[in-house]
């Protein structure tokens, strides 16, 4: 029975992202041929023509990627009224979204580097690797933060939907200006041999960005599991 709703709830995912995702590509798609050919109607210009329409496989990459972003960040508390609707315990929708997810991006990915052949040949394996890992833990990124606003109501998504961004300007420009402030204190300590070989010996190990990665990655997986097993039904 479990593995049947983990079934059933990756199944759902799947449906959902993918009518997304078509809908999306159509009107990219026609957006794109419609302004393609009015700028050929009134230019006469049929390299021109041609030029645009072999720009829309990159365009077409970059809007499947956002809207798989986007699924994950704006659909956990409508999946979870789903999965409360079916019976499925948030353990197994957790797992479900998971799995989805992962599943999801390889083929988003996959998809992405079929497109992008278009304009450049096919990468090493360890970049497209390093690339996959890039893109499967922004979209965890992007769960994390849509499972986060799931635990808000209407109100208060848009309360900390618009407040966070402004806190973080607020809090970039005043580290800017005291970058500026303190420019002669951080250009003495960029040209302290001791500092310089201490940052080598740290960034230039080849483990220390998979060690950072993988404690990153793991703390965001975490917060998944934790907004997801306190999502509640609400009235708003």
């Amino acid at each position: 029975m479990s593995n049947q709703k983990l079934k059933l709830v990756t199944t759902n995912v799947f449906h959902r992202l993918g009518m997304a995702t078509l809908i999306a590509v159509g009107w990219v798609i026609g957006i794109e041929v419609l302004i393609t050919l009015g700028g050929l109607i009134m230019n006469h210009n049929l390299a021109s023509f041609t030029v645009t329409l072999r720009g829309i496989p990159a365009t077409l990459a970059f809007f499947i990627n956002c809207i798989l972003c986007c699924y994950f960040i704006g659909t956990p508390y409508a999946d979870f009224k789903w999965a409360i609707q079916n019976g499925i315990s948030r353990k197994t929708m957790w797992q479900g979204r998971l799995l989805a997810l992962c599943l999801s991006t390889l083929a988003v990915f996959v998809l992405d580097e079929l497109l992008s052949l278009v304009d450049h040949p096919v990468m090493s394996l360890r970049t497209l690797v390093v690339n996959f890992i890039v893109l499967l833990t922004f979209v965890l990124t992007c769960q994390a933060i849509g499972n986060g606003f799931g635990l808000l109501s209407r109100r208060w998504k848009w309360i900390v939907g618009i407040g966070i961004p402004v806190i973080c300007g607020i809090l970039l420009t005043g580290l800017v200006r005291l970058m500026f402030d303190l420019s002669s204190e951080v250009t003495a300590l960029f040209e302290n041999k001791q500092f310089i070989a201490a940052m080598d010996a740290l960034f230039g190990n080849p483990v220390t960005p998979w060690v950072i990665w993988f404690i990153y990655f793991v703390i965001v997986l975490a917060l998944t599991k934790v907004f997801n097993d306190h999502l509640q039904l609400r009235r708003d």
